[in-house]
């Protein structure tokens, strides 16, 4: 495993730091992914009636067990990044923390696969897999990440979402005040400003 996992680091990263393009794009990716599913999150949001935000409010939550699962991992073990024991010069600065697995693709796969078990949300779970598999591509072209970190991000990301799916009806009671606060918040602000504008 090991062994395989060096193979397709060292294919994955070749060429990094000598094509400037590239570089810029899986630095553009490997750290900006993050931001740019929280983006398109609320988006959605805002695309949706209160019906289908449910499903989004579940994505989310499931992220967060799954990154809470990652920091259970890292206290069990630890596994250094490429840069660490000297294979790379990284793309983008980072502190000698834990590789095993990575936040940034626990994160977005979650939400990612999620979505793509909601009927109303395919479409974006398969653009927000996309851009998963585009960031944790970048996160190893850049060098602070192995194929090996991706693949027990995917692994805390199915269990992370199953969970979350399978005991989503827990989670309604909460989700419907988050939303019904949501609802009140909006029709303030839609009165004032309608007063306002008087």
């Amino acid at each position: 495993m090991e062994a395989l996992n060096l193979k397709l680091f060292f294919w994955l990263n070749q060429g990094s730091g000598q094509q400037p393009f590239v570089d810029t794009v899986a630095i553009f990716f490997g750290e900006g992914g993050p931001y740019l599913l929280m983006f398109g999150l609320v988006i959605f949001w805002f695309m949706a009636g209160d019906r289908h935000r449910h499903a989004l409010l579940e994505a989310t939550e499931a992220s967060l067990l799954g990154l809470l699962i990652n920091q259970l991992l890292g206290m069990l073990l630890f596994y250094p990044r490429p840069y660490m024991v000297g294979l790379v010069q990284p793309l983008i600065v980072h502190g000698p923390e834990n590789s095993f697995p990575s936040d940034h693709a626990t994160l977005m796969l979650t939400v990612a696969l999620y979505l793509l078990c909601c009927e109303k949300w395919k479409k974006q779970g398969a653009i927000l897999l996309l851009l998963a598999l585009t960031t944790a591509w970048g996160r190893i072209y850049a060098g602070i990440h192995f194929p090996l970190d991706m693949l027990g991000s995917l692994g805390v990301a199915c269990f992370s979402f199953c969970l979350v799916l399978w005991q989503h009806s827990l989670l309604k009671p909460f989700n419907r005040r988050l939303i019904q606060y949501y609802q009140q918040i909006n029709n303030r602000l839609l009165k004032h400003h309608g007063n306002s504008a008087r």
